[in-house]
């Protein structure tokens, strides 16, 4: 069972990641737009693609050639001619290309965080079956198993978020293809709603033991003595 759910977020990550790629070719460190095949009008994602493509160009020419406080206005200025050289090829208004940037990027997010949210759930599960299993109902009653619940579904739920931040932070890294996600990783979702992400972990946990509850109430006979399905 465990091997199957590690090799469905496997190919879940695998397809989704690789379908939100950021393009590999023309990569270049001198602030120089690749030519495109097509120079047709571009649709909101693809528009979305060439703009964040443009961020990765101007950031490494930055790197590259610009340093201390020079290198803010050299990213943005070549940030700014890509832009242009964009708008220019997909006869698009400049406004239009700077306002996709970030944009259109749901199924991305999904790439990201819907194996590691995934992977949470399997551990809390898990971990809530090791509570009931310690902490029997049939014979501590609920109030211990519900009070070792509290303290761990808060450690747990910060280490999910704290793991989930250092999650998508690589996988967003290997998406585009470079290590130096400067302002970029103000995008993530980890970053951007860590309080609402930590109270998702913490029902997430709670939810988890409260369906392994329900498999361990125990049920007595007039001969035998109580059995519960987590001392299995």
């Amino acid at each position: 069972m465990t091997r199957r759910i590690c090799g469905f977020l496997a190919a879940i990550l695998f397809v989704l990641i690789s379908a939100g790629c950021v393009r590999r070719e023309g990569r270049n460190s001198d602030c120089k737009w690749p030519a495109e095949t097509s120079n047709s009008l571009a649709d909101a994602r693809h528009l979305s693609a060439d703009a964040e493509f443009a961020e990765d160009l101007a950031i490494r020419y930055a790197d590259t050639h610009h340093g201390g406080q020079a290198y803010d206005s050299a990213r943005d200025r070549c940030m700014q001619s890509l832009f242009e050289q964009i708008a220019k090829a997909h006869d698009v208004s400049i406004g239009q290309v700077s306002n996709s940037l970030g944009r259109n990027r749901a199924y991305i997010d999904l790439a990201i965080n819907l194996p590691f949210v995934l992977a949470y759930f399997v551990v809390a599960v898990a971990v809530a079956r090791m509570i009931w299993r310690k902490y029997l109902p049939s014979e501590h009653g609920w109030i211990p198993g519900v009070v070792v619940g509290l303290f761990i579904s808060l450690a747990i739920a910060g280490l999910g978020t704290m793991l989930g931040e250092v999650w998508s932070w690589l996988l967003e890294s290997y998406r585009i293809g470079n290590d130096h996600m400067s302002y970029r990783v103000q995008r993530l979702w980890w970053v951007r709603q860590r309080a609402e992400l930590f109270g998702g972990a913490v029902v997430v946990f709670w939810s988890a033991l409260w369906a392994t509850a329900r498999w361990c109430r125990p049920s007595s006979g007039k001969r035998e003595p109580p059995v519960s399905i987590c001392a299995c």
